[in-house]
């Protein structure tokens, strides 16, 4: 994974690309929930709130890694 991410200087770019990404996805998934009503409607809405809740820990995390040191781009 430290192949694809020579682009990573540090924590502060890894948390503005983070916010870009979750940003979209936001958008993305939020089409289902706006275009229904009712009962299916809080159905996307859970379902959404999940799995942009699972993304906001995943990105929370990669930016952790990155800032203690522990994922470090390789620039060779």
């Amino acid at each position: 994974m430290l192949a694809i991410l020579p682009f990573l200087m540090s924590a502060n770019d890894a948390g503005v690309i983070c916010l870009v990404i979750f940003l979209a996805s936001n958008i993305i998934f939020g089409i289902p929930v706006l275009s229904t009503r009712g009962t299916t409607q809080l159905m996307w809405a859970g379902i959404v709130g999940f799995v942009l809740f699972v993304e906001v820990v995943a990105m929370i995390t990669f930016v952790a890694l990155i800032s203690n040191g522990t994922i470090s781009p390789s620039f060779s």
